[in-house]
């Protein structure tokens, strides 16, 4: 009797060890960052900010944004420019060069990625067909970390704007295990992410639990709220594109923030958004220049972003300092939104301004977030104003808030009718569940239940 609850006692904790291991994947086994002060690189606005004038010590994290899946092919398109292939080789080993610690990573995005389009969808059906299929996801996969390693990057981003169905979100989490499988030890994974829940209006979830088990973190976009040229009466008025709150509605960054924590992902995982560009229009009345007023048309086309509706960080304080004199000029700070605007003549731009930078670091400090990205870094001005305040108020948020209590959240959860731009005609198939903060954080209760019964198995081939 004795030796049969020895070997009890033995087989229960071979299988408490077990489970135990299986709370952590393997790959986690690695350095996990402590911290990411992050920027996205757009290759594409390179002449904007040259890779020489970054300063790279701002930032423990670098994206270069992006590559494409090749349209006929379904694996991975390089640049054909021979100035962007130039980029893409010296990204990693000149910012390196600048900064040894720091880690580069290589996104790769669905066509059409930019700034302006920050918030929408952009339907890409070579991304969507490479990832539906086993061979075609292999082959990607394996072009992929190839690229990644031959330049000296130190990870991959999954950039896929988005998946716009169950069945697309059911193969985005196979796309990033089977990548997490492949991968060598110690190479980074992230994800490009909108809200966790309910994207695109056809009860399309992300799958949560394979992105925390497979990914090192989710990068939240917690910005392009209103997509300029969204086909909707909404776009007859300003208004804000990135509020921290909002009472109204989950159009929020703070809702995008708190829908991930709520599907069970780690907030040691999650990294917020902030948003370097900011959304313009044309006011009907001038004299009616407050948040809510009416607009003609979309704003300004400028030169350096190049887009209608979109300015740089930088090229809002530049229209700010040309017009001044000229032309009344106003700015505003909404405290209940955490939002600000300028209005200069008849142009208005929502946009955030160093003092909304802080309070969302504060808030993504006080939710224990693993940190936040800039959208994109080419977007600051001269003296990287953003990227600087930015790095010194998130050292200084996570001093104060390391033995705070989270509570802040002040806009509500249920989900409202999303943006037209967010919506699709994708016919919903079965939903791909997503786990509550009450699930396992890694360990499925398959798992559990396989090493159970393994004991019990032992134990009654011993008594024979």
């Amino acid at each position: 009797m004795a030796h049969t609850m020895l070997l009890l006692c033995t087989v229960i904790s071979v299988c408490l060890f077990l489970a135990a291991s299986a709370l952590v994947p393997p790959h986690t086994i690695q350095q996990a960052p402590t911290t990411v002060r992050a920027g996205y690189y757009f290759a594409a606005d390179a002449q904007l900010q040259p890779l020489a004038h970054l300063d790279a010590s701002l930032y423990t994290h670098l994206y270069y944004c992006s590559l494409t899946v090749h349209p006929t092919r379904r694996t991975l398109q390089l640049p054909a420019d021979p100035a962007q292939a130039r980029l893409l080789a010296t990204f990693s080993r000149a910012l390196k060069a600048k900064n040894p610690a720091l880690r580069t990573v290589l996104s790769i995005a669905t066509a059409g990625t930019d700034a302006a389009t920050a918030g929408a969808a952009s339907p890409d059906p070579a991304f969507a067909a490479m990832a539906a299929d086993t061979e075609s996801r292999a082959a990607f996969i394996d072009a992929a970390v190839g690229v990644a390693r031959e330049n000296s990057f130190d990870g991959i981003d999954v950039a896929w704007r988005f998946p716009a169905s169950a069945m697309e979100m059911a193969d985005f989490g196979s796309l990033v295990s089977d990548l997490r499988g492949a991968a060598p030890p110690g190479f980074l994974l992230t994800a490009t992410v909108y809200f966790s829940n309910h994207v695109f209006g056809a009860d399309a979830n992300y799958p949560s639990e394979a992105l925390a088990e497979s990914l090192d973190w989710v990068s939240v976009m917690a910005f392009g709220l209103r997509p300029a040229g969204a086909a909707s009466a909404s776009d007859s008025f300003t208004a804000f594109d990135a509020p921290l709150y909002d009472a109204a509605s989950h159009f929020s960054a703070s809702y995008g923030v708190v829908s991930w924590l709520d599907a069970g992902v780690p907030a040691g995982k999650v990294v917020m958004g902030l948003p370097l560009y900011g959304r313009s229009w044309f006011l009907r009345n001038k004299a009616n220049s407050g948040v809510g007023a009416p607009v003609v048309a979309a704003g300004p086309k400028q030169r350096g972003s190049n887009t209608t509706g979109a300015m740089s960080y930088a090229e809002v304080q530049a229209l700010a300092a040309t017009r001044a004199g000229r032309a009344p000029v106003m700015t505003s700070y909404d405290n209940a939104s955490v939002s600000s605007y300028l209005a200069v003549g008849d142009v208005w731009v929502a946009f955030d301004g160093v003092a909304v930078v802080a309070e969302k670091l504060g808030f993504a400090a006080r939710r224990g977030l693993l940190g936040y990205f800039l959208w994109p870094v080419n977007y600051d001005d001269d003296n990287l104003t953003v990227s600087w305040r930015a790095s010194e108020i998130w050292e200084q948020s996570k001093v104060s808030s390391d033995s705070r209590n989270a509570t802040d959240v002040r806009q509500r959860k249920a989900p409202l009718e999303l943006p037209p731009a967010l919506r699709s005609t994708a016919p919903a198939s079965a939903p791909v569940p997503v786990p509550t903060s009450s699930s396992f954080s890694w360990l499925s209760r398959n798992k559990l239940d396989a090493h159970l019964h393994f004991a019990v198995l032992l134990l009654l081939l011993h008594q024979q």
